[in-house]
């Protein structure tokens, strides 16, 4: 007896030293994430994705926000709502948007550290992989909150007798992005099916609680559409909406979303797929990664909307998961298949941190938009104080660094996506009468391209003096210029 209670005791005080080590793993593994991450972030130039929301968020108040410019983004304002409270009330200056992204994306960090079901092993891989590290976490968009709300819908799932704090998660999640939205819906649908399972053993205050929940979750989404339909003015955003065949854009987002390559990434679903059937948790996974995979498929969406479909993924793994304790249970055959699964996520988030290693060397050594160099360069030559013209959407990059709005062709300093379309296409005739000292054109795909642009203004008296050039990193590509031409009136420029 005495040999078995000392046994018993070793066994107890070995588990509780294991634990303690990987409690240090745990926040070393955190420390390096922010450590990469806050390298990276002081060399990332934002781009006009970025800046729009920073605009957007300084110059209007909330209510104009919410109910009238957002729609022009296509978007709920959660995200543009922080930087509203971060300038309005404590006066943040442009940089700390950046900072700003990068801490809700360590919080959904933190949160996939703490509290995933996979070993430890597969979330510090999980944690460096692409969209995590770099994506939604350097380049500061809405999407950065999404991990966090949707790691912490996942995570309250499992528990239907306190609907409320699920409910409170997935309205916030439904207001970060309308990917967002589709994401909360497809849950919330989910967890409503297992509550109705579970129905006959709830009790009465339960029941309404579920009453509640469910009618304010009909709100938030008449709420977000109240915000993010398109009316008749909105002419740029749903012109943009459809790009490419549905089908190509099925194959793109299947493949880099995972390996990088369409058969390989297909196979790798398709024995997800199976494994989540297998563990009765096939609907919680499909339902997100379909509805996504379509709205991605069917209307607009650029190479970094990629990153919603790898997360629908793993929050349906995260579901499906086991339990230490249930694996201890398992035949011989169910643990060999998670074991496999296991390897098999291994395998692509290894190839994901190889894209977010080659995408983060890039954005530390080449600039990734030319709107800082660009900026640098006007206020250095004291063009703010004069008269600029200047074209598309990529102004909005530049303007984020100046505290008013230096473009005397644009009656906003964000780009307003929306009829009459002001700064969007280059007038020689109205150049010709105005004379601005400078004229800048932006450089990408479906921008004013500089060899259309350079012959015109030539021959009305402009000549190029900088060029401030930037490329938009995805993975180990580079999937756009983000470039920046400066021209000024001959006589102006002679002056300088």
């Amino acid at each position: 007896m005495k040999a078995s209670t000392g046994q018993s005791s070793l066994a107890v005080r070995e588990a509780i030293l294991s634990n303690r080590w990987w409690r240090i793993a745990d926040i070393f593994v955190f420390g390096v994430w922010l450590t990469l991450v806050g390298i990276v972030l002081q060399h990332h130039e934002p781009w006009a994705d970025e800046s729009q929301s920073w605009l957007l968020a300084r110059d209007l108040d909330l209510k104009t926000l919410w109910f009238h410019e957002l729609r022009y983004n296509g978007t709920p304002g959660l995200w543009h709502t922080i930087l509203w409270i971060a300038q309005h009330w404590f006066h943040a200056p442009y940089a700390a948007m950046g900072v700003i992204g990068a801490l809700c994306a360590a919080a959904g960090v933190a949160f996939i550290l703490w509290k995933s079901p996979f070993p430890r092993p597969l979330s510090y891989l999980l944690v460096f992989s692409y969209f995590l590290v770099y994506q939604y976490a350097v380049v500061a968009r809405s999407y950065n909150l999404l991990s966090l709300f949707l790691f912490l819908a996942v995570y309250f799932y499992q528990d239907r007798s306190r609907p409320v704090r699920m409910v409170v998660v997935l309205i916030l999640l439904a207001n970060v992005a309308f990917h967002g939205t589709l994401l909360a819906a497809s849950l919330g649908f989910c967890y409503l099916i297992e509550a109705f399972k579970e129905w006959p053993k709830t009790s009465e205050a339960v029941r309404r609680r579920y009453l509640y929940c469910v009618a304010a979750m009909l709100l938030t989404f008449v709420f977000v559409f109240v915000v993010v339909r398109s009316t008749p003015d909105v002419a740029v955003f749903v012109n943009h909406r459809i790009t490419e065949p549905p089908l190509m854009k099925l194959e793109l987002h299947v493949a880099y979303a995972f390996l990088d390559q369409l058969v390989i990434s297909a196979l790798f679903l398709l024995l997800t797929g199976v494994w989540c059937f297998r563990r009765g948790k096939l609907l919680p996974f499909v339902l997100p990664f379909s509805l996504m995979l379509g709205f991605l498929m069917f209307f607009y969406s650029r190479p970094h909307h990629v990153g919603m479909v790898f997360l629908a993924t793993i929050s349906g793994l995260w579901l499906a998961w086991p339990t230490t304790t249930e694996m201890q249970g398992f035949p011989y055959f169910e643990r060999l298949a998670t074991y496999g699964m296991t390897g098999l996520l291994a395998c692509v988030f290894c190839v994901n941190i190889w894209d977010a290693a080659v995408a983060m060397r890039k954005d530390y050594l080449y600039p990734y938009s030319g709107s800082a160099d660009a900026a640098t360069f006007l206020k250095r030559i004291g063009a703010d104080k004069a008269s600029i013209f200047g074209y598309t959407y990529g102004m909005s990059a530049i303007q984020a660094y100046f505290d008013h709005n230096i473009m005397a062709n644009s009656p906003t300093t964000y780009y307003h996506e929306g009829v009459p379309l002001y700064a969007t296409a280059m007038d020689i005739g109205q150049l010709q009468v105005v004379a601005p000292q400078y004229v800048i054109i932006y450089s990408n795909d479906g921008a004013i391209t500089v060899n259309t642009a350079d012959p015109p203004l030539r021959a009305i008296g402009y000549r190029l003096i900088h060029v401030s050039d930037g490329d938009v990193f995805f993975k180990r590509f580079v999937f756009d210029t983000d470039n920046y031409y400066i021209y000024a009136r001959e006589s102006w420029a002679l002056g300088q």
